[in-house]
Protein backbone atom coordinates (compact mmCIF):
# COMPACT_ATOMS: atom_id res chain seq x y z
CA UNK A 1 0.00 0.00 0.00
CA UNK A 2 2.82 2.51 1.02
CA UNK A 3 4.73 1.30 -2.39
CA UNK A 4 1.33 2.36 -4.21
CA UNK A 5 1.41 5.92 -2.70
CA UNK A 6 4.66 6.70 -3.65
CA UNK A 7 4.24 6.15 -7.09
CA UNK A 8 1.01 7.50 -7.07
CA UNK A 9 2.85 10.50 -5.39
CA UNK A 10 5.58 10.32 -7.78
CA UNK A 11 3.56 9.98 -10.59
CA UNK A 12 1.38 13.36 -9.43
CA UNK A 13 4.49 15.17 -9.06
CA UNK A 14 6.11 14.60 -12.70
CA UNK A 15 2.54 15.88 -13.90
CA UNK A 16 2.47 18.83 -12.09
CA UNK A 17 5.53 19.64 -13.07
CA UNK A 18 4.83 18.84 -16.53
CA UNK A 19 1.77 20.88 -16.29
CA UNK A 20 4.08 23.69 -15.43
CA UNK A 21 6.23 24.30 -17.42
CA UNK A 22 3.64 24.19 -20.51
CA UNK A 23 1.95 26.91 -18.33
CA UNK A 24 5.81 28.78 -18.81
CA UNK A 25 5.64 28.16 -22.31
CA UNK A 26 2.07 29.04 -22.63
CA UNK A 27 2.91 32.26 -20.94
CA UNK A 28 5.70 33.44 -22.68
CA UNK A 29 3.92 32.85 -26.07
CA UNK A 30 1.01 34.67 -24.80
CA UNK A 31 3.97 37.29 -23.71
CA UNK A 32 5.32 37.35 -27.44
CA UNK A 33 1.88 37.85 -28.86
CA UNK A 34 0.84 40.56 -27.22
CA UNK A 35 4.32 42.45 -27.83
CA UNK A 36 3.41 41.45 -31.68
CA UNK A 37 -0.20 42.94 -30.87
CA UNK A 38 1.08 46.34 -30.06
CA UNK A 39 3.68 46.35 -32.79
CA UNK A 40 1.46 45.81 -35.60
CA UNK A 41 -1.25 47.88 -33.61
CA UNK A 42 1.57 50.89 -33.84
CA UNK A 43 2.42 50.11 -37.46
CA UNK A 44 -1.46 50.20 -38.19
CA UNK A 45 -1.65 53.78 -36.35
CA UNK A 46 1.72 55.00 -38.37
CA UNK A 47 0.02 53.61 -41.80
CA UNK A 48 -3.32 55.37 -40.69
CA UNK A 49 -1.68 58.74 -40.07
CA UNK A 50 0.42 58.26 -43.25
CA UNK A 51 -3.10 57.82 -45.37
CA UNK A 52 -4.41 61.18 -43.59
CA UNK A 53 -1.24 62.89 -44.55
CA UNK A 54 -1.34 61.79 -48.14
CA UNK A 55 -5.38 62.94 -48.44
CA UNK A 56 -4.84 66.30 -47.06
CA UNK A 57 -1.42 67.11 -49.32
CA UNK A 58 -3.64 65.76 -52.39
CA UNK A 59 -5.60 68.18 -54.29
CA UNK A 60 -8.81 68.52 -55.43
CA UNK A 61 -9.95 64.74 -56.76
CA UNK A 62 -10.34 66.10 -60.41
CA UNK A 63 -6.90 66.57 -61.05
CA UNK A 64 -5.92 63.10 -59.56
CA UNK A 65 -8.77 61.61 -61.89
CA UNK A 66 -7.45 63.26 -64.93
CA UNK A 67 -3.96 62.38 -64.12
CA UNK A 68 -4.58 58.59 -63.49
CA UNK A 69 -6.35 58.73 -67.35
CA UNK A 70 -3.87 59.72 -68.49
CA UNK A 71 -1.37 57.71 -67.19
CA UNK A 72 -3.72 54.44 -68.21
CA UNK A 73 -3.41 55.86 -72.05
CA UNK A 74 0.20 56.13 -71.55
CA UNK A 75 0.32 52.63 -70.29
CA UNK A 76 -2.15 50.84 -72.66
CA UNK A 77 0.02 52.74 -75.45
CA UNK A 78 2.97 51.46 -74.54
CA UNK A 79 1.71 47.88 -73.89
CA UNK A 80 0.37 47.61 -77.15
CA UNK A 81 3.54 48.47 -78.48
CA UNK A 82 5.14 46.14 -76.68
CA UNK A 83 2.67 43.45 -78.00
CA UNK A 84 3.19 44.47 -81.27
CA UNK A 85 7.28 44.68 -81.32
CA UNK A 86 6.79 41.29 -79.72
CA UNK A 87 4.43 39.96 -82.42
CA UNK A 88 6.85 41.35 -85.05
CA UNK A 89 10.20 39.50 -83.17
CA UNK A 90 7.99 36.02 -82.97
CA UNK A 91 7.35 36.11 -86.57
CA UNK A 92 11.01 37.08 -87.94
CA UNK A 93 12.82 34.30 -85.53
CA UNK A 94 10.06 31.27 -86.15
CA UNK A 95 9.79 29.40 -89.26
CA UNK A 96 5.66 29.11 -91.08
CA UNK A 97 5.99 25.41 -90.06
CA UNK A 98 3.01 23.83 -87.93
CA UNK A 99 4.92 23.37 -85.01
CA UNK A 100 5.79 26.94 -84.81
CA UNK A 101 2.41 28.18 -86.02
CA UNK A 102 1.33 26.31 -83.01
CA UNK A 103 3.77 27.75 -80.57
CA UNK A 104 2.99 31.19 -81.99
CA UNK A 105 -0.55 31.29 -81.54
CA UNK A 106 -0.35 30.27 -78.02
CA UNK A 107 1.99 32.68 -77.36
CA UNK A 108 -0.06 34.87 -78.68
CA UNK A 109 -2.92 33.67 -76.18
CA UNK A 110 -0.94 34.12 -73.88
CA UNK A 111 0.40 38.00 -74.00
CA UNK A 112 -3.36 38.57 -74.81
CA UNK A 113 -4.19 37.11 -71.38
CA UNK A 114 -1.31 39.17 -69.56
CA UNK A 115 -2.61 41.84 -71.78
CA UNK A 116 -6.20 41.67 -69.98
CA UNK A 117 -4.73 40.83 -66.72
CA UNK A 118 -2.89 44.03 -67.08
CA UNK A 119 -5.88 46.06 -68.03
CA UNK A 120 -8.10 44.75 -65.27
CA UNK A 121 -4.82 46.13 -62.58
CA UNK A 122 -5.35 49.49 -64.32
CA UNK A 123 -8.76 49.49 -64.09
CA UNK A 124 -8.42 48.46 -60.32
CA UNK A 125 -5.59 51.90 -59.83
CA UNK A 126 -7.83 54.17 -61.11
Amino acid sequence: QREKLIHELEEERHLRLESEKRLREVTLESERSRAQMRGLQEQFSRMEETVRNLLQSQGPPGQHGEGTVNIMKVYQEKLSEDSRKCKEGMEKIHTPADEDSRSESSSTEEEKEKTKLLLERLKALE
